[in-house]
This record gives structure tokens, C-alpha cells and sequence, in this order.
């Protein structure tokens, strides 16, 4: 592995632990239909003053902040090449839309999570390369905070170094920037009603794309980014292609100067923050018994989940409910509170009966064209299961088609599963191709179709993931933006260990109606690399045919790294010991530097993972993978990839089956 172009990312890490009280009963106030929820883009601050320079337009805040569900605290103001965010770290008050019938607030569930800006998402933060960023981050979270105590209560069995929920920091996922001092450093620790000035300096050549920002505040992570606190960073790019010189063989382009129709205005784009939100209404009587206390007993259809739940056929595996508050129950609004009984579990989120949402909202409808080029940035924001995106044409037998066509599917995952099974069946006839321009916020050296093959047209995002694709949709229709089933090696085995940790049923992130338009028809493929020539006449020939064939490298950031400083071969062992992460046999200690390296040189890492696999991430450093190999029968390591650096066709294709 070498430091290049795929920055993938290390996953939340969860531990576990419990407690209990009397269960019971609850009275569901059941629904007939759910709402239908508009898709709506991430909020954006409040510009101080508006964007005059034709760069800065670039961001298309107004048309953003048109279309976003909720308005955030805080503010966004620019100053040339300086741009000052205050952002608010609170805990935010709204509702989250469910469609299960049995939901007692009749599919608008009441929480109060961690937040930034008090909105389901983080608002979206545009920048351009050589701005410098001051983040003003205000802690406005209770200086009360038990799990913060020299001796948290024990009926929350707080693992070793879990806790501190209400402390919190910011990182900038992706970002190759500093991360000392002010800047995008993990290990500051900001404690509530303080605020903190950062400066974070993106160099003149960063390369434009998708990121993210999140906190990440050691021991409160996984509990505050699974209560939302999440956000998207958008790096627009202005730098038109350039010749090769002698002296700048590799000039910087940015792809978004020819994402454009023969008017030059820009293709229309959507952004998805995936989040995987484990709200959970608790029961916190105002007198706890003996060895009691707050954030212990979460309600289900049967009864009270605490850490004693034990039965497979109990509230250890049932669905989460959220009853009205009234005299006797004490029931809280959904909040994110109890670290082992809402995140560690690797069944909780399949048992819970939560879903994926998109910008804060479960399976929103988009409407959209037909043979309209749109670019979509993914962002998987979550700390559960894999998203595994598949574009699906909806079809299905004609009686029920209608449950797409009206944004009307019922009921929790488990129960819609037979409807999306069904109406969003896919296969080679009904899949939606996408064309990948960039992963995790760097441009590809060439568009990358993902339709077919060993993962049947999924997009796989690991929590932290980003990838920007190209779709178009040939007519007018209806049509299941999916998270599909994954395949075993993708899933958590609990008796087994290892494997990813994939969905066990497809879930429907959003319906798709196509109205109106031109119909395409032919190769889709062909489709948006011809939009791509017509559209981008001033470009060179040569430059201009290789596009149209999808060849992206003038606008790659990254082509090829220099070999390995000599003697520079690191080796790194992984192994997952819950509560335990060893690396090289040794735990994590933030006041040790484990390796000291040379800016601008190369390094060959070899990472192993000893028990389990798991996603890999290096803060502010993108990296190139060069190979994945799995061991043979004599103990030889074996590539998957052929001399050309195409996967095997007698190889398996999945490098968590591989590992298994």
C-alpha cells in the first residue's frame, strides 16, 4: 500500500455492556399510510455576506440552502481566501420520520440528539483549494455528564476509555491538511459550554471532491456520530485542463470544470449523507431505585431492553418503540445514550428496526428527469452496516406496483422486506448503472462502471466511504435507490467473529420518480461519455477523444507514485480483540509516536488483519492500494489481481470472503 490516490477509512469502533427493571406494555397507536417525505439536500449556514466573486458563486449556496429541511445554528462568512464557520455542537430537537405502522406518534418519532447545528445532518460546508478555514466550534451540551464522572455509574458498564459523551472535538475526514495544533487534530478535547478556534489550512493544490467532517473525541465517537453529529465538505473545484509541460508534467484540473451542458451550466447535483441514527426511547423514572439511574431501559413491542435481556424471543431482539410519556411509562424522546445496549451489538441494527436515512430523512422521494445527466455525492456517515447502493428499475406485479409509484411502502425493515424483494427485484434488465468519477473524494483516472459483475451492480460504501458517481435514467418510471442485502462474507457472524458488516435484508433508502424528459436510448455508458466530448469542445483533441472513451486522468489528482524510499517497507498487524485493538501487539497510546516519516516520500505498507477484518483509514493522507492477496494451500499469498490489475476471473471477488 502506498500513500496515493484511495483513502478508504477506519471504521467506529464499539464495545459492549447492560441492566434492568419490570417490563411494559405498550399501546401502539397505529397509522394507515405513511407520508410521503421529499428528499432534501443537507442544510447550509447562513451566509453573513454574500458570495461576490465568480469562484465563490461556484458553490451555489442559494441553491442548496433552497431546498434544505431545516435551518441550522450557526453561520458561514468568507473573506478572499478566509472562510469562518460557527458551528454549534447542541442537542438537537426535531423528529424522524417512520413508516412502520405500529409507531405510536404516527410516523414522526420526537429525539433529542447531538447534533450540529440542531439539524438531523450537519449543515454542508463549501470551500475552495488555498482557503483557510477557522471553525469556531461552540459546545452548547451539559456540563452534567455521568458517563464523564471518575466513576461513571455502573449500570452502564462503560468499557475502559468509553465515555465523556458530552465532550467532543471536530475532524475533517479526507482533508490533506494538518493535524497539529488548532488544526484537524483528534486528540483535542473541547467540554461543554466552551468553544474552540481551529484553523485549518487546505494547500493551494488540494484536489477538489467530497468529504466529510465528524466529531471524533476518543471514547465519544461512535456514540455522537451515531447520534448524527455528522457533515458534509465539499471542495469545488475552478481549474480548467492545462498542457503537460516539462516543468509541470501533471498540471492540476478539477473534473468540475467539465461537468457541464453546452450552455456551461453545471449538471444538476444531489448529495446523500447516509446516517444510521440507533434512536432509542428510555424510560428515566424521576426516582430510580437502589443501583438505577437514567439511559437504562429502552422500550420495545415487549416490553423494557436492558442489559439482564437475555432471551432470544424477549426485548433483547425486538423492535424499538417510542411510546407517548405519560404518568407511569416516563418515556424520554429518541435519543442516543446507552453505548452498549444501541451500538455495540453487531444485531442491533438489524433487530431495532431503524433505517438509513438520507439527510435526515427515512426513504425520501426525488423526482428527476429522464435522460438528465445528474451528479451524485455519496457519503456513508454511519457507524453500522455496510451501504451497499443499488439503482433499481421498480417492477413487480402490476397490483402492487403502485406502493413505489406512491411512496407508500409500510412498516419496519423486516416487514417492507418483502415488498422491496419483490418491487425492486434486481437483476442485468432492471439495474441502473452508476459511473464513478471519484472515490472518497479523489477523481478516478477513469470512469468506473458499477453494473455488474461480483457485487451485481452495489456501490459498496464502509462507514466514512465517499463516492461520486454520474447516473441518467433512459425514461420516465419509477425507480428504488436501494441498500441491497450483502453477501455472508459481508456480514457479522457473531459466534464466528470477523466479516463485514453489511445489511441482512435490503433496505429502500429513497424512491426515484422519473417524470418528463428525453428518453435515452442505447448504452447508457456511451450515453455520458458522448455528453461529456459535445459538451467540452475546448479541449484538446487527444484530450477530448480519451474523455469520450472515459479516460479521466487529466483531472486525476494522483497517477502513479514514485517507488518506495529505499529500506521503507513498513509492516503492520491488526488484531480486533473487543474491547482490545492491537496494532503490532500493542494498544493505542496517544502519547506515542509509533513511526516517524519524511514529507513527500513514499512508503510500501503491509497491513495484516490477524482476527477479524476491518476498514483501514489514515487520518489527512490518502493512500493507494496495490494489491490484496489471500493465503494458499502451502502458505504462499496469492493475488487476486491479474498482471493487468483486473480481478481474476477464477478468483473470488470479495476480499471479506477472502479473509474468511
Amino acid at each position: 500500500m502506498r500513500f496515493s490516490t484511495q483513502p478508504k477509512i477506519l471504521a467506529f469502533c464499539c464495545i459492549s455492556a447492560a441492566l434492568a427493571l419490570p417490563t411494559l406494555t405498550i399501546a401502539a397507536q397505529a397509522q394507515t399510510q405513511p407520508a410521503v417525505h421529499q428528499f432534501v439536500q443537507p442544510p447550509v449556514l447562513v451566509e453573513t455576506e454574500p458570495a461576490s466573486t465568480p469562484a465563490l458563486q461556484l458553490l451555489r449556496l442559494p441553491r442548496l440552502a433552497a431546498t434544505q429541511g431545516c435551518q441550522p445554528q450557526g453561520s458561514i462568512r468568507r473573506d478572499g481566501n478566509d472562510v469562518y464557520v460557527k458551528l454549534n455542537f447542541v442537542r438537537g430537537k426535531f423528529t424522524i420520520n417512520n413508516p412502520d405502522p405500529d409507531d405510536p406518534y404516527g410516523g414522526e418519532d420526537p429525539v433529542e440528539l447531538r447534533s450540529y447545528g440542531g439539524c438531523p445532518a450537519g449543515p454542508t460546508v463549501e470551500l475552495l483549494p488555498g482557503n483557510t478555514v477557522h471553525f469556531d466550534l461552540i459546545n452548547d451540551l451539559d456540563v452534567v455528564d455521568p458517563t464523564c464522572d471518575p466513576h461513571p455509574p455502573a449500570a452502564l458498564n462503560l468499557p475502559p476509555g468509553v465515555g465523556c459523551f458530552n465532550s467532543t472535538n471536530l475532524h475533517t475526514h479526507g482533508l490533506h491538511v494538518s493535524p497539529a495544533g488548532n488544526g484537524d487534530n483528534v486528540l483535542l478535547n473541547i467540554v461543554p459550554h466552551t468553544d474552540f478556534p481551529y484553523e485549518i489550512n487546505l494547500p493551494s493544490d488540494h484536489p477538489a471532491g467530497t468529504f466529510w467532517y465528524h466529531s471524533h473525541r476518543h471514547g465519544a465517537t461512535a456514540t455522537q456520530v451515531a447520534s448524527g453529529a455528522t457533515g458534509v465538505l465539499i471542495v469545488r473545484g475552478t481549474r480548467p485542463y492545462r498542457a503537460p509541460t516539462a516543468d509541470e508534467p501533471h498540471p492540476i484540473a478539477d473534473i468540475d470544470t467539465i461537468l457541464h451542458d453546452s450552455q456551461g451550466a453545471l449538471v444538476p447535483e444531489q448529495v446523500f449523507l447516509f446516517q444510521q441514527i440507533p434512536y432509542a426511547c428510555f424510560s428515566n423514572p424521576p426516582n430510580p431505585p437502589p443501583g438505577g439511574g437514567d439511559w437504562l431501559n429502552i422500550f420495545t413491542t415487549k416490553g423494557l431492553y436492558n442489559s439482564s435481556s437475555t432471551a432470544t424471543d424477549g426485548p433483547k431482539y425486538a423492535k424499538w418503540i417510542c411510546p407517548k410519556p405519560d404518568a407511569t411509562n416516563f418515556a424520554t424522546p429518541g435519543a442516543v445514550e446507552n453505548f452498549s445496549l444501541q451500538i455495540f451489538s453487531s444485531q442491533i441494527w438489524d433487530t431495532s428496526g431503524r433505517f438509513t436515512t438520507v439527510n435526515g430523512v427515512v426513504e425520501p422521494t426525488l423526482t428527476i428527469k429522464a435522460g438528465e445527466l445528474q451528479r451524485w455525492r455519496f457519503i456513508h456517515g454511519g457507524i453500522h452496516d455496510t451501504v451497499n447502493v443499488q439503482i433499481v428499475r421498480a417492477s413487480g406485479p402490476a397490483n402492487n406496483s403502485n406502493l413505489i409509484r406512491n411512496s407508500a411502502l409500510a412498516g419496519d425493515r423486516p416487514e417492507q422486506r418483502a415488498n422491496v424483494e419483490t418491487l425492486c427485484a434486481a437483476s442485468a434488465s432492471t439495474l441502473i448503472p452508476q459511473f464513478e468519477i471519484a472515490d472518497d473524494g479523489l477523481t478516478r483516472r477513469h470512469i468506473e462502471k458499477i453494473a455488474a459483475g461480483a457485487n451485481a451492480g452495489s456501490n459498496y460504501l464502509q462507514p466514512g466511504y465517499r463516492s461520486d458517481i454520474l447516473v441518467v435514467f433512459p425514461e420516465d418510471g419509477d425507480y428504488c435507490l436501494l441498500n441491497q442485502a450483502a453477501p455472508p462474507s459481508q456480514r457479522v457472524d457473531p459466534g464466528k467473529g470477523g466479516g463485514g458488516a453489511g445489511p441482512s435484508i435490503p433496505q429502500l433508502l429513497a424512491y426515484i420518480h422519473v417524470r418528463g424528459g428525453k428518453a435515452v436510448e442505447g448504452d447508457l455508458q456511451q450515453y455520458v461519455q458522448t455528453f461529456l466530448y459535445m459538451n467540452n469542445p475546448q479541449l484538446p483533441a487527444a484530450v477530448r477523444n480519451a474523455l469520450h472513451s472515459g479516460d479521466l486522468s487529466p483531472w486525476a489528482p494522483f497517477l502513479e507514485l514514485a517507488p518506495p524510499t529505499p529500506g521503507h517497507v513498513q509492516a503492520a498487524r491488526f488484531d480486533i480483540q473487543f474491547p482490545k485493538f492491537l496494532v503490532n501487539d500493542a494498544s493505542y497510546n496517544p502519547s506515542v509516536v509509533n513511526i516517524t516519516r519524511q514529507v513527500n516520500t513514499t512508503d510500501d505498507w503491509i497491513l495484516t488483519a490477524v482476527d477479524s477484518p476491518h476498514i483501514y483509514h489514515i487520518h489527512v493522507n490518502p493512500f493507494e492500494v496495490l494489491d490484496v492477496t489471500y493465503p494458499g494451500p502451502n502458505g504462499e499469498q496469492i493475488s487476486i489481481f491479474d498482471e493487468n490489475g483486473n480481478c481474476k476471473a477464477d478468483q473470488k471477488h470479495d476480499p471479506q470472503e477472502l479473509a474468511n
